[in-house]
C-alpha cells in the first residue's frame, strides 16, 4: 500500500490528473491498524484480536481465574488491557505465573515458558519476570516469562517468517499512531483566512506526511475535502501545509484538516472560525 500511496503522490505532483484537480481519496492499509482505535475496544474483543494476530488460539479456562488468555505452540499467553497508557505490573506477572503452575501441562509436560503481550511493562513487572527466570538454577518450580510489546517487531515474527521470494510479509502486521495535527488560524480580512498546519508532526518511525486535506464546511461527522484542497504540493513536491480560503458569506464555520502519513496513520483536526 505504501507503493500505491507513493504512485498517487507522484501523479498528483506531476499533474498526471490533467486539468482536473486531484480527486479526494484515501489509501487503506491491509494489515495496518491504528493503535488509538484498538485502545478503545472492549477488553474481550481486544484480547481475541491480539491472540489472532499473534497466531495463538483462545484458552478455555476451566478454573475461571482468567489469567491465561490463549496458547501458541503449547505455550500459555496472557494479553494486557486495550489502553496504551496502562502498564503491566508485578502482580500481573505473579498471577499469570501462578495460573501456569496450575495447568496440567506444568505438572505433566514440564511446561516452564510463558508469554505476556501488552503495550507496555513497568520496571517492577520486568523485575518479577527476571526473578522467576533466575529460579531455574536453584528451584525447578519456576516459570520463565517472556514479555513482548504489541508494537514491537518481535510481536509479528511469526508473520515475517512466512516471507518467501514471492512475497515479503515482514511489514504485514503493523500498529500505527496517528499524526499530531496542529493548526494555526489567521484572519486576512474580507472573509479570507489562512490555515497553517506547519506544526503538525508524524509519530510513526520512518513515515512521512503524504496528504493534507481541508474541509471548510465540516459537518462534524463526515469529512469531505473542499475542491482544490486535497493533495496540494509545494515546489519541493512536499505536502502543502498551508491553505488560504475565502468564505462566501458571514457566519460560524467548522473547519477540518485531515493529515495522512505513509504508514497508514491518519488524524483530523477541527476548529471553528467566525466570519464577519
Amino acid at each position: 500500500m505504501a507503493v500505491t500511496a507513493e504512485r498517487l503522490k507522484q501523479q498528483a505532483a506531476t499533474g498526471e490528473f490533467g486539468d482536473s484537480p486531484p480527486p479526494d481519496f484515501t489509501v487503506e492499509h491491509w494489515g495496518i491498524y491504528e493503535a488509538g482505535r484498538l485502545s478503545q475496544m472492549p477488553a474481550g474483543d481486544f484480547r481475541r484480536f491480539i491472540l489472532h494476530c499473534y497466531g495463538a488460539t483462545r484458552h478455555v479456562d476451566p478454573d475461571g481465574s482468567g489469567q491465561i488468555h490463549g496458547w501458541r505452540n503449547n505455550m500459555p499467553i496472557w494479553v494486557g488491557q486495550p489502553s496504551q497508557t496502562e502498564r503491566v505490573d508485578h502482580t500481573d506477572v505473579i498471577g499469570f505465573a501462578n495460573a501456569v503452575r496450575r495447568t496440567p501441562q506444568y505438572e505433566q509436560d514440564n511446561l516452564r515458558d510463558a508469554t505476556m503481550l501488552a503495550w507496555g511493562f513497568d520496571d517492577n513487572a520486568r523485575s518479577a519476570a527476571d526473578r522467576l527466570s533466575q529460579q531455574a538454577s536453584i528451584d525447578v518450580n519456576f516459570v520463565r516469562i517472556d514479555q513482548v510489546r504489541i508494537d514491537h517487531p518481535k510481536f509479528r515474527e511469526h508473520i515475517a517468517s512466512r516471507s518467501t521470494d514471492r512475497g515479503d510479509y515482514s511489514e504485514f502486521l503493523t500498529f500505527v499512531q496517528p499524526p499530531v495535527v496542529q493548526v494555526g488560524v489567521r484572519s486576512l480580512g474580507g472573509r479570507s483566512f489562512t490555515f497553517d498546519a506547519g506544526d503538525t508532526y508524524v509519530v510513526n518511525n520512518g513515515a512521512d506526511a503524504i496528504n493534507v486535506q481541508w474541509d471548510f464546511n465540516y459537518n462534524g461527522r463526515t469529512f469531505k475535502a473542499t475542491e482544490g484542497f486535497s493533495f496540494n504540493r509545494t515546489r519541493s513536491k512536499k505536502p502543502e501545509l498551508k491553505a488560504t480560503f475565502k468564505f462566501d458569506r458571514p457566519g460560524k464555520f467548522r473547519v477540518a484538516c485531515k493529515v495522512q502519513d505513509s504508514m497508514g496513520g491518519e488524524s483530523t483536526w477541527t476548529g471553528e472560525v467566525e466570519v464577519t
